[in-house]
């Protein structure tokens, strides 16, 4: 990442750094695609007009909303891009160790350690981002995705990757191959590990699923998960629930994958040379390993 880059996107959390303003993206991704006038949101977050239009201005300028005119009526409407965007690089190593949901020792979180120079700072930041992790939750909603508070980092952060392997493929959608590519870009978890250890890498998933599908024509604003994509999440908590787990993995992903096994994931899998049943098996030994 460049430093322009980095600018940007601390210009974007700086946007975001009062409660007001987290607020008002929370409700207008919750009102997404079409959006909030200002005076509907002025009825819910209840600050003065002048005051709003000072908040929506700036996210207005960051490119975090949108406004269109209708008649008389002012809307506003959340960049669900950009918010996914920031979320990418949230969970790609911005956050501090040990932030959001901790499972247990064998799920660890991928994110990197900030640089602590007190105490102080590194509770402002966690707290910050717990505040924009609880905002992009609706991200998540958006996409159907239940239980989204049991979820731990890594697989959040698969899942993001899993939506950026859309947009470089400018594929339309989230299917069951980019949640596997997501889990293997994810490098740090048992998912990635277990499927390292096969030999596989990303790029030979990646090489694998151009040569079935090939790429997309674009990438919407919005990616829907296709019903298998669905599928694997359902049956990760599933898998979840059977383990006696509190949380959901990566692990989870990928037994949700292996276990739905029809989808364009299995099969790249199996074209590559793996076996489903056993990989299973070596997933389910990881995920119950002390």
């Amino acid at each position: 990442m460049t430093n322009e880059d980095a600018a940007r996107y601390a210009d974007s959390f700086a946007a975001l750094g009062s409660e007001p303003r987290l607020e008002i993206m929370r409700l207008l991704l919750a009102a997404h695609p079409h959006g909030l006038t200002v005076s509907d949101l002025q009825a819910q977050v209840k600050i003065p007009n002048s005051t709003m239009s000072h908040h929506l201005e700036k996210l207005r300028v960051e490119g975090l909303v949108s406004a269109r005119r209708e008649k008389q009526f002012l809307w506003y409407s959340a960049n669900p891009q950009k918010v996914e965007a920031l979320l990418f690089f949230l969970y790609n190593g911005c956050a501090p160790t040990g932030f959001g949901n901790s499972a247990s020792e064998s799920t660890k979180t991928a994110n990197a350690t900030i640089p602590a120079h007190s105490h102080e700072d590194k509770f402002m930041f966690e707290a910050f981002l717990r505040s924009v992790n609880h905002l992009f939750s609706s991200v998540f909603d958006r996409l159907g995705l239940p239980g989204f508070e049991r979820f731990t980092d890594p697989a959040i952060q698969s899942i993001v990757l899993a939506q950026q392997e859309s947009r470089d493929l400018n594929h339309a959608y989230v299917g069951t191959e980019q949640l596997l590519l997501g889990l293997m870009q994810e490098r740090t978890d048992v998912a990635a590990q277990v499927l390292a250890a096969t030999g596989l890498t990303a790029e030979t998933v990646r090489a694998e699923v151009e040569t079935i599908i090939g790429r997309g024509r674009g990438t919407p604003l919005t990616i829907p998960l296709t019903p298998r994509a669905k599928r694997v999440i359902e049956l990760s908590l599933e898998q979840a629930r059977q383990l006696g787990h509190r949380y959901i993995g990566t692990e989870h992903l990928l037994l949700g994958i292996l276990c739905e096994g029809e989808g364009l994931a299995a099969r790249v899998l199996q074209n590559l040379g793996l076996n489903l049943q056993t990989l299973e098996e070596q997933v389910r030994q990881e995920a119950t390993r002390p």
